[in-house]
Parts: structure tokens; C-alpha cells; sequence
């Protein structure tokens, strides 16, 4: 908490979610344009857990083809124009 303005503030969780809509942005383009595979994963292992003693903290990214009725009911947010 930011004691001078009295409002919360967390820097590092902005900064990520920043990144990760960044990131998001750069699949879709490199996906849309066929640079970029539709299978990929990235795993990074943390040697720290506040709820582990002696523990890790695993963080997993994996992209991969699927039906879009397999991930949500909606209708798509992009469509491709012919």
C-alpha cells in the first residue's frame, strides 16, 4: 500500500498482466499470419512457495489446436474475412 496516497498499489502484478496482454497480442498476429506454431509450451519452475516449505512454484504456458466449442459455448471475438 502506498502510505503517502492511501491507495493500493502492486506494480509487479500490473507489469505482468501488462506483459501477458502484450504476449497475447503477438500470438494472435504470429498465428494469423503463420509465423508461429499452434503448438507450443513453456514451463519455468520457481525455486520459492510461500505455502510449501522447501517448495517450487510452476508456471505452464501451452498452446494447441482445439474446436472453439471445446473452450467456450460464445461465438468467436475474431472472425476471418475471406
Amino acid at each position: 500500500m502506498d502510505e503517502d496516497k492511501g491507495e493500493p498499489t502492486n506494480f509487479r502484478l500490473e507489469r505482468i498482466e501488462k506483459l501477458l496482454f502484450e504476449l497475447r497480442y503477438e500470438i494472435e498476429r504470429g498465428l494469423f499470419q503463420r509465423e508461429i506454431a499452434e503448438e507450443m509450451l513453456f514451463q519455468l519452475v520457481f525455486p520459492i512457495s510461500q505455502k510449501i516449505p522447501g517448495g517450487c512454484v510452476a508456471a505452464e504456458f501451452r498452446m494447441r489446436p482445439m474446436t472453439y466449442n471445446m473452450f467456450s459455448p460464445g461465438e468467436p471475438r475474431l472472425k476471418v474475412v475471406k
